[in-house]
């Protein structure tokens, strides 16, 4: 293959990666999140994931490296998560959901079944060090509906490059310590797995 070639390769593979995350994607932080510039935002993960089982209220389940929320009407089961995000600035204004997937060759999503979520914000969080339960959440789980936030997970398992998602804003009220519940409605069956990576998990953006 000619130099002239190679480079032509290499320019096709660098705008293919570039479509898979856009440009303006926030600063993704994982360790210690800190204020983005000014007029950008930043991302910071979920530091810890819980199962929760309200079929079984005292099951404590430790935390969970990947994000798994499920109903079946058939069976009964329900898988709801508790999302725990620490640290966050104490400047941190305009927080609200979301999540990223991998490409389909490195990552793993899987979206069964009707995959419209919902979630909620905690007032707080229970004790982690015997594991976390569904009882143990359900006093912190005292938001009013009108609070609740949606996020779509239907068919985006079919997508092969990387790509992420957001909820609408003004449902979230930043603190240095967020707590969330993600569940799926009781209506259709539903079955949810995003397995976290590089890029990808569940994650709250902000600005200061």
């Amino acid at each position: 293959m000619s130099s002239f070639a190679r480079a032509i390769t290499l320019f096709s593979c660098l705008t293919a990666t570039a479509k898979a995350f856009p440009t303006n994607t926030p600063v993704a932080v994982r360790d210690t999140p800190s204020c983005p510039e000014p007029n950008k935002t930043a991302r910071v993960y979920a530091n810890e994931l819980y199962n929760l089982f309200p079929g079984q209220p005292d099951l404590a389940s430790p935390a969970v490296a990947d994000f798994h929320v499920q109903y079946n009407n058939q069976t009964g089961l329900v898988i709801q998560q508790a999302a725990v995000f620490s640290k966050l600035p104490k400047e941190a204004t305009g927080c609200y959901f979301g999540w990223a997937q991998d490409d389909a060759y490195t990552g793993v999503l899987v979206a069964g079944g009707d995959g419209l979520l919902t979630g909620r914000q905690l007032a707080g969080f229970p004790n982690v060090t015997e594991g976390v339960s569904s009882a143990a959440v359900k006093p912190f789980d005292t938001a009013t509906p009108d609070k609740a936030f949606e996020t779509e997970f239907t068919s985006w398992d079919r997508e092969i490059k990387g790509t992420y998602h957001i909820s609408s804003p003004g449902k979230i009220s930043c603190a240095e310590d967020v707590y969330l519940i993600l569940e799926k409605p009781q209506t259709t069956n539903g079955n949810v797995f995003l397995k976290r990576g590089q890029e990808a998990g569940i994650f709250l953006e902000y600005r200061c």
